[in-house]
């Protein structure tokens, strides 16, 4: 714009100069019944000079108006845009918290479901998903003086595993799906019993239930449940669901793949179960 005002401010000068002389020998004449031939030729002159400043001034007028709208719309635009990303971050709080009631309430409802459990909350930390150590790090804020190693942990979706260590407030969960972890399960539906054992699969958390007798009756679809025996995890804990099962020819065991009820790469949230009420002597 300053390019533009210096490109035309001699012109416009020179054009006021010579316009202003003549428009007032043309007005101080006042008025005249006949003009002569040099009135006539002053008239156009005149006349011509007032379009060209006309023009010129109208011009520069616009580039100024069109200057001062487009400072308005680039600053209306910057607010805009302030707004629109104070807006995006608000939403995704938003969204976060409204997912983390969620969860909470699923966690509120696994509580109400089992008053027979005396549950400490935790919060997921870390996570060490190797093939063949499936870990969680957990973080408990009150009474973790009671987390004690073998401890069963547990989401409002199901098993998580076991306390494998315990440090202060913190703790490492075996989880089911570890090649290292067995858990006594049933399916639901028959009750044919077997051991859960991890895969150690490399971009899966998928299990096998082992240990099957043959003539168990076993379908894609059974549900499976914890047990317990053994006295490590509270019996009727959903644990998965069969995706696949594995019939021998011979001997006395068959085998199925258990794609677990937890989905172990979103957990956030888990609970470590201290007590048993209804399997305390």
């Amino acid at each position: 714009m300053r390019e533009l005002l210096r490109r035309f401010r001699n012109p416009a000068l020179a054009l006021l100069l010579l316009a202003l002389p003549l428009y007032t020998l043309g007005a101080s004449k006042g008025q005249r019944s006949a003009m002569g031939p040099v009135d006539r030729v002053g008239l156009r002159l005149l006349g011509a000079t007032q379009s060209q400043v006309d023009g010129v001034l109208g011009r520069i007028g616009g580039f100024w108006d069109d200057y001062v709208d487009l400072l308005g719309v680039n600053a209306e635009n910057e607010q805009l845009r302030e707004e629109n990303a104070r807006l995006r971050e608000e939403n995704a709080r938003l969204q976060g918290v409204l997912q983390e009631n969620a969860r909470l309430s699923k966690l509120v409802g696994f509580r109400t479901l089992r008053p027979n459990l005396e549950l400490l909350p935790a919060r997921v930390i870390a996570a060490d998903i190797s093939p063949y150590f499936r870990v969680l790090r957990i973080r408990l804020d009150v009474d973790a003086d009671k987390v004690e190693v073998g401890m069963p942990v547990v989401s409002a979706e199901g098993v998580v595993g076991q306390i494998e260590v315990v440090a202060g407030n913190y703790s490492d969960v075996l989880l089911a799906v570890d090649p290292r972890s067995n858990i006594d399960v049933l399916t639901q539906s028959n009750r044919a019993r077997g051991i859960l054992i991890g895969l150690g699969l490399e971009r899966s958390y998928t299990a096998k239930l082992g240990f099957l007798l043959r003539q168990d009756e076993v379908e894609e679809g059974d549900v499976v449940v914890t047990s317990g025996r053994g006295g490590r995890f509270p019996k009727e804990l959903l644990v998965g669901t069969i995706v696949s099962v594995e019939k021998q020819e011979y001997g006395l065991y068959q085998s199925a793949t258990v794609e677990p009820a937890v989905d172990f790469s979103r957990l956030e949230e888990v609970y470590v179960i201290v007590n048993d009420t209804q399997s305390a002597p």
